[in-house]
């Protein structure tokens, strides 16, 4: 037969089990109490809770662990009453477990009100508050499933960009590069075919000049020539003129009187009557002087003649003594204006003047034309050149993100219409308010701030008695770049969003996976309980 047990025994066992009731009911005191001390502490700080001597977060001063939310405020930040209203700093937690926690101020807890959907936030049991984060994150879960999705594709669509970005630069460095040396070539040929070019001009213009004043010399000297046969010419009349009116009577004036009378007289009749009309003879009288008058009139007339041919050697011993006069100043000025000159540059005049002479000498007009269209073409193709590299510098030293996740935005513009207004944005260029015919400047680029969260445009045009204009885009994360939502919360300060998928950081996307996998967590503990 089995033993029974002795009374002493069945007393022992009954302490032992009357411990372990007693040691389980402490532990559960002491749990509850300590959820009540650490009640309304985020998860990330935690850890500054567990230490006998806390710190206050803004390094004030120190409290010990018994004065945790004892409803007395002892940090100015309200680090010690995270779960009561003692604070008015202090922060609540709300774990909502299931939905999205929540942060509040602690002046909002056991205020009678359910702000936590988890009811965390009325622990003191005067309301009853039902949970409801279940149904509630049911919605956010969907939400945030989309818009993983969207960030999903979005980060996929980014890391081609980034790559593309990637290529263009490295092939644009390569063509600057090209461009740069190709440069250098041409600015020497095109340098070379100046020198020759100015090297012509000059050689035509020196021929240019001695052929005007070869022009000139013939023009002074027609001009002398007629100046002399005008002189001429003039001293004859005179002689002429003064040749009559020695052999004529002031009594002609009355040589019409009587024409009656001469009427059917000969020709010597005639001279015979008009010489007596002058000498008061008669007819025949005049006949026997007209031998000898006939005699006196040669010897005159070759008088004047020697006159004549005296007069006119005189003046063409004058004209060639002022033309010797007029050669031998011209030397003289020519030799002053060229001894003012310094030996150098009567040397490199000589050097110019023979190798332009050489140049002409060995190229005919067909090929001077050539250079210059050679040098006209080719300075045309060295400005383009030029202007393409300095695109490409500009281009190249803009600030495109961390990963040039921004490289598409350099040659884009984004509209958005918004009741009457055109909204128009060229990133790293500047943004603008279009009305009609009218266009308002809201700013030039200003770059990226917020690590690369926000575009900003300043320094546009001045409001009426207020501000400059300017302009903030915060970017969120889209499938493709879309410029909406744009508002003007202060005067002349405008704001608006742009969706792009430059944004959707791999970052971003792990947080939201996250955030989700916890949600899914939660709600796989609920279903358990």
């Amino acid at each position: 037969m089995p033993r029974k047990p002795r009374p002493a025994q069945k007393m022992k066992g009954f302490y032992r089990a009357l411990c372990l009731i007693c040691l389980g009911f402490i532990t559960l005191v002491r749990s509850a109490e300590n959820n009540i001390i650490t009640i309304g502490i985020p998860p990330q700080d935690e850890k500054l809770f567990q230490s006998e001597r806390i710190k206050c977060k803004d390094g004030s001063k120190t409290f010990s662990r018994e004065r945790l939310n004892d409803d007395f405020c002892d940090c100015a930040d309200g680090t010690d009453e995270p779960g009561t209203s003692a604070c008015p700093e202090g922060k609540f937690y709300c774990r909502n477990v299931g939905h999205t926690p929540l942060l509040l101020f602690s002046s909002r807890v056991n205020d009678g009100i359910c702000d936590c959907c988890d009811g965390s936030d009325e622990y003191d049991g005067k309301v009853k508050c039902s949970n409801t984060c279940w149904e509630a994150g049911r919605v956010t879960r969907e939400k945030l499933k989309k818009k993983l999705a969207t960030y999903k594709e979005g980060f996929e669509i980014r890391r081609k960009e980034i790559e593309h970005a990637k290529q263009m630069t490295a092939k644009e460095k390569v063509e600057l590069a090209s461009l740069k040396e190709e440069e250098t070539k041409l600015k020497d040929l095109v340098d070379k075919l100046k020198v020759t070019k100015e090297a012509i001009e000059k050689a035509e213009e020196q021929e240019r000049q001695k052929r005007e004043n070869e022009e000139q010399k013939i023009k002074d000297a027609e001009k002398q020539a007629e100046q002399k046969e005008s002189l001429q010419s003039t001293e004859s009349s005179d002689l002429d003129s003064q040749h009559v009116s020695q052999g004529m009577p002031e009594s002609s004036v009355q040589e019409n009187k009587g024409s009656d009378e001469t009427e059917g007289l000969s020709r010597e009749e005639l001279g015979r009557l008009v010489a007596s009309r002058w000498t008061g003879e008669e007819v025949g009288q005049q006949v026997k002087d007209s031998t000898n008058d006939h005699s006196d009139q040669e010897e005159h007339d070759a008088k004047l003649d020697t006159e004549e041919s005296q007069q006119h050697d005189e003046y063409d011993d004058y004209s060639a003594e002022d033309e010797e006069a007029e050669n031998r100043s011209e030397e003289e000025e020519e030799d002053d204006g060229s001894e003012s000159k310094t030996d150098e540059e009567d040397e490199e005049d000589i050097e110019q003047n023979e190798s332009s002479q050489d140049y002409l000498e060995s190229m005919d007009t067909p090929d001077a034309a050539r250079v210059r269209k050679d040098y006209n073409d080719l300075s045309r193709k060295l400005s383009k050149l030029q202007s393409r590299i300095s695109t490409l510098e500009n281009k190249l030293k803009q600030d495109y993100g961390n990963d040039g996740e921004f490289y598409s935005f350099y040659d884009q513009c984004f509209e958005h219409k918004e009741n009457k207004y055109t909204y128009k944005i060229c990133p790293y260029k500047q943004a603008s308010q279009v009305e009609g015919h009218s266009t308002t400047s809201l700013g030039r680029w200003d770059g990226f701030k917020d690590s690369y969260k926000i575009m900003e445009f300043s320094n546009g045009d001045r409001c009426w008695n207020g501000p400059d204009r300017s302009l903030k885009i915060r970017l969120r994360c889209g499938l493709k770049n879309e410029f909406d939502d744009v508002d003007e919360p202060s005067r002349c300060e405008y704001v608006a969003s742009l969706l792009t998928p430059a944004v959707c950081r791999q970052e971003r996307l792990q947080e939201l996976q996250k955030r989700l996998d916890s949600l899914n967590q939660d709600i796989q503990s609920h279903d358990e309980l």
